[in-house]
């Protein structure tokens, strides 16, 4: 069977006057090739195509980027909360809630992970240095596929139980909000030092997981955990694809 086709979401980068366009990092396209999958990045579009987007895609990443509009979870920003695209907040809202309703794989991946709970209902820290006590570096100093600080993987979880029932990993950071209110339809899966939500699972969907550091980079720079996380979502986008193909 042909490999699994993954959507990964992509916001806006200009670079200036003359160039911009829709960007995801490089490194969510190699761990998607090196994981055995065809990694396409989608720019943010109205229902019509989002739709598409759903016949076309065996499964999805929510990739990291600007923060989450506040108003998504019934809140104002605060004099801390950074830039946000409120268009691709409603897209990748809608496109979850669709891809979540037809059974198809989701992988959050920092904004990623906030705009799932945010979409089942969540909240959201809006700038952990000023609003957490006794917080993490959780922008780190770092190269980005460096890991920076130590999670405590939650021992039923699914993810401690791909991780070989690992108890403690370290991983990279490169975000300034996270989970606040954590949404009735997620299960915390790790914590940080400082009692921030590093990774969560639904509840009911296995499908469904999302992790606060960027395993694609940490990946591409070798760690084999983050590799077995890759390589097992694509594994769920096949078995997706060979049960769509045999309705």
């Amino acid at each position: 069977m042909s490999r699994p086709i993954v959507g990964v979401t992509g916001g806006f980068l200009k670079k200036n006057d003359f160039t911009g366009g829709p960007y995801a990092h490089q490194d969510y396209i190699s761990s998607l090739f090196t994981a055995g999958a065809v990694p396409v990045i989608l720019p943010t579009a109205l229902d019509d195509v989002l739709e598409k987007y759903i016949e076309i895609c065996d499964g999805f990443i929510l990739s990291g980027g600007y923060d989450v509009d506040p108003k998504f979870y019934h809140a104002d920003p605060s004099l801390h909360c950074g830039i946000f695209d409120t268009e691709r907040d409603y897209f990748e809202l809608k496109l979850f809630s669709r891809a979540m309703a037809v059974g198809k794989p989701i992988l959050g991946i920092c904004r990623g992970m906030q705009v799932i709970n945010v979409a089942l209902g969540g909240s959201l820290i809006q700038d952990i240095p000023t609003e957490v006590e006794h917080p993490l570096q959780h922008v780190q100093k770092e190269a980005r596929g460096r890991a920076s600080h130590k999670v405590r993987l939650l021992k039923n979880s699914r993810l401690a139980q791909l991780f070989h029932s690992e108890e403690t990993i370290y991983v990279n950071s490169l975000h300034h909000q996270a989970i606040d209110r954590l949404a009735d339809g997620l299960k915390a899966a790790a914590f940080s030092a400082d009692g921030i939500i590093e990774a969560v699972e639904h509840v009911d969907e296995e499908q469904v997981m999302a992790v606060q550091w960027h395993p694609e980079s940490m990946a591409v720079s070798g760690s084999p955990l983050m590799r077995i996380l890759f390589a097992n979502f694509t594994e769920k986008c096949q078995q997706y694809k060979k049960a769509a193909s045999e309705i």
